[in-house]
């Protein structure tokens, strides 16, 4: 049984974990370890896709759960089974392409479903975004074209100019999903009350933990519903003015090993009980 007065750690990955060239700095690898060896348990929450976190789950020989899909899906090392949180109606989904293919500030349209995502066209700004051999792209030559799968989301590319007048626009349009942001260029819609805070409480439960013993750990907007349910909570200095304000703490940013600041600082602290022993 863990000490620890945060038992569970939640992170992100992308502008957070992570540093520019997409690699877990040492220092993140080796605090993690010393939380684990105190008994802590961590997972990420993520945007990416299964295929595109894969190497990071395996690199950090991730035990329980991990959040994917900004919540819409569940994988659980242990099983090796990918489970959906939830899925869109077909309609829905259709009806929502047709508006935004009418768009001109509209770049790229990503389908997400289970193990794959699917695309008309990509643009070179997107490809330059795109890690090579793990974004699971398959571009087909309609949306009408997509395998009668469970669709998980919907991802929109728009340049950073155009970003605010699509993001009022989207928030005009009727439609049952979860509008978020999830980097300074991606909007993502999701089913309904899908989140990775949700994600979060859905795993403390499991774990028969309350969000008290939580922390978390984020960089931009979709990080923002984790940071606003968690016992303590973290923003790296380069994240969204949004979340730094919303974060108890703001670290270091993800170059300079933010998690690993906030471990060493706030989460390898024992509860009381376990201090007086």
């Amino acid at each position: 049984m863990s000490i620890l007065k945060y038992p569970l750690f939640v992170s992100d990955i992308d502008g957070t974990l992570v540093n520019q060239m997409k690699k877990i700095p040492d220092a993140n690898k080796e605090t993690l370890a010393a939380f684990r060896h105190h008994g802590g348990l961590f997972t990420l929450a993520t945007g990416r896709s299964y295929i595109e976190a894969k190497h990071f789950i395996e690199e950090l020989e991730i035990r329980i759960p991990v959040i994917l899909c900004n919540g819409a899906l569940i994988y659980d090392p242990s099983t090796d089974v990918l489970s959906p949180m939830a899925t869109i109606e077909r309609e829905i989904i259709f009806n929502t392409l047709v508006e935004l293919e009418k768009r001109k500030e509209v770049l790229d349209i990503f389908v997400y479903t289970l193990d794959r995502v699917y695309a008309t066209g990509i643009s070179s700004f997107s490809r330059s975004a795109i890690e090579e051999g793990e974004f699971p792209l398959e571009l087909i030559d309609t949306f009408d074209h997509i395998p009668q799968v469970p669709l998980i989301k919907l991802v929109m590319v728009s340049k950073e100019e155009t970003m605010q007048q699509f993001r009022k626009w989207m928030l005009q349009v009727n439609h049952p999903l979860e509008l978020v942001q999830s980097a300074d260029y991606y909007f993502e819609l999701l089913p309904s009350n899908i989140s990775k805070g949700n994600a979060v409480r859905s795993l403390a439960e499991k774990m028969d933990l309350t969000m008290e013993q939580c922390a978390v750990i984020g960089d931009h907007l979709n990080d923002l519903s984790m940071v606003e349910v968690a016992g303590i909570s973290a923003a790296v200095a380069n994240a969204h003015p949004q979340l730094v304000q919303a974060a108890r703490h703001v670290m270091p940013s993800n170059e300079e090993a933010g998690v690993a600041h906030f471990i060493r600082r706030h989460l390898l602290t024992t509860t009381p009980q376990a201090q007086g022993q």
